[in-house]
């Protein structure tokens, strides 16, 4: 996939780089690829799971960036039993990465993701970087867009914002009983 080609495009330029973070980043490398490919068939996920995984993809982030990006990382599953589909929130915050850091200019990424029972709040922020080489929307939040209407028609809420240098995305994801 587009996506494991990027983490196989990171890991390359740690190991080319003699970096002593090499061997951190082969077991997140790992523990994603293996999240990745397991969950692909599945319908609906413990939300636990999925959280677990974009843990390690912003552990994986921290390892290539230096110290001109600051993340701010808030996770709080209150309820892990909760199932949702897999892969719903990820984009989010791959855009926030994609397009929110710098090697050579100081700026932070704040995600915050929270699940119970009800409801699922991600919230991903960040100044804007860089953009689209050719101007032109990115097809990732398009298909979420879609995704989510298909999954949670009428429950839920997306709102993306650029201001003042600052991109910001809110979803509120109103949860179904499915429970594990």
């Amino acid at each position: 996939s587009a996506a494991s080609d990027v983490y196989k495009r990171q890991l390359y330029a740690l190991v080319l780089s003699g970096s002593d973070k090499t061997e951190s980043a082969f077991v997140k490398f790992s523990g994603i690829l293996r999240y990745m490919y397991s969950q692909s068939g599945s319908e609906l996920i413990p939300a636990e799971r999925e959280v677990d995984y974009i843990r390690q993809y912003v552990d994986l982030q921290q390892l290539r960036l230096n110290r001109h990006t600051q993340v701010e990382l808030t996770l709080d599953v209150m309820d892990k039993q909760v199932l949702i589909p897999p892969m719903i929130l990820i984009t989010f915050v791959e855009n926030a990465f994609k397009y929110g850091t710098s090697s050579d200019t100081d700026c932070t990424i704040r995600i915050r993701i929270r699940v119970d029972e009800t409801c699922l709040p991600l919230e991903t922020e960040n100044a804007v970087m860089r953009r689209r080489e050719d101007g032109s929307k990115g097809i990732g939040i398009a298909n979420c867009r879609k995704r989510l209407e298909l999954l949670y028609p009428s429950n839920h809420r997306l709102d993306i914002t650029e201001a003042e240098g600052w991109y910001r995305v809110k979803l509120e994801i109103r949860l179904s009983a499915y429970r594990n």
